[in-house]
């Protein structure tokens, strides 16, 4: 059987197809429809296994003024949990905060595969998208892809889209002047094996920075891995394999790898912060969890979210209407790792 019809399931129980539809829409009791007769459709209706077309139904509902607000979130398969804690922390903050009338709908993708779901797109399934976690085949595949849909690029920056972001070849340098201050003159990189615009510009400001104030990074003291822990062992052991160690580390996107640095470090009686000292990217839990605590340059998930959501408002709206980049501001979050501005390392 094919799609089942409100015209079909109206044939089968003797009634027009009007008096069927206002009854699976839930307005029986408002047009006074008896209970016997809502009870015979709905049976019907499950008998036949219909499901109602929500995207249908929402547009007849926006072209009489009567819905909300849909923004759907295309979320990656790489990001973790702990992202998405926080980044619905933000949502949550930001609608209820302005009293918003917006529901989100929840769309997973495989990380390098957006196409996959190019009918969000195509068809325009919502009033509007944040698209969390690009890669740079998304992105080129998007700026491909003939959409009217208002779409915003959470931490990625489009020529075609609005974006909210950071100034990621700012983060490589602010790592690197905080390793200066700190007195080191040898230090170390460790980045993911994506190869992806965005971290290859956080590298690009890191090493600029260091060349800058002073700081040597070598090449065999450069490490790309994936983004586990074998990958931040692999990394660490290639790097202590040299005769000149580096006194400070910089993880670009630590994501699993800085536990597997740590492990190996430990493994080799490497005292952080005595030994080397290290700096990482983003915020999360395990970084509260290690031992010695994790210094962070902040990646603040939620400021940008409830800048993410006005921005795709302000697009739905009218109110802006050609693409524009926020730059969202960052800092450290000092722990043990790693000491601030006002001392010295060792």
């Amino acid at each position: 059987m094919g799609r089942v019809s409100v015209k079909m399931i109206a044939e089968r129980t003797n009634l027009s197809p009007g008096t069927v539809s206002i009854i699976l829409n839930g307005r029986a009791r408002e047009m006074r429809i008896s209970e016997e007769t809502e009870k015979r459709v709905l049976e019907e209706a499950r008998k036949l296994g219909y499901k109602p077309n929500i995207y249908a139904r929402r547009l007849r509902q926006q072209t009489s003024g009567k819905v909300s607000t849909v923004i759907g979130i295309l979320w990656p398969s790489l990001y973790s949990s702990e992202l998405l804690v926080r980044f619905f922390d933000g949502l949550h903050s930001s609608i209820l905060e302005k009293n918003m009338d917006v529901e989100i709908v929840f769309k997973p993708y495989q990380y390098t595969q957006l196409y996959k779901i190019g009918e969000v797109f195509r068809d325009n399934f919502y009033n509007g998208v944040i698209i969390v976690g690009a890669s740079d085949a998304d992105m080129e595949y998007i700026n491909n892809e003939k959409t009217l849909m208002p779409t915003v690029f959470f931490n990625r920056q489009s020529d075609r889209f609005s974006s909210v972001c950071l100034d990621d070849y700012n983060v490589g340098r602010m790592a690197a002047e905080l390793l200066s201050a700190r007195g080191h003159k040898r230090a170390g990189i460790i980045e993911s094996n994506l190869l992806m615009k965005h971290l290859s510009m956080r590298k690009i400001g890191f090493l600029d920075g260091c060349r800058s104030y002073g700081v040597e990074v070598s090449e065999e003291h450069i490490a790309q891995e994936t983004m586990d822990v074998p990958g931040g062992k692999r990394a660490l052991k290639k790097i202590f394999a040299t005769k000149e160690h580096p006194t400070a580390l910089f993880f670009s996107m630590p994501a699993g790898m800085i536990n597997g640095a740590y492990e190996f470090l430990h493994s080799k009686g490497i005292k952080i912060p005595e030994d080397v000292e290290i700096v990482g990217y983003g915020d999360t839990i395990t970084s509260e969890l290690l031992n010695p605590t994790l210094t962070v340059i902040d990646l603040p998930v939620q400021n940008m979210v409830i800048r993410c959501i006005q921005l795709i408002t302000e697009i739905i709206t009218g109110q802006v209407d050609k693409p524009i980049t926020v730059f969202e501001k960052t800092n450290f979050i000092f722990r043990e790792s790693c000491g601030d501005f006002s001392t010295k390392w060792r």
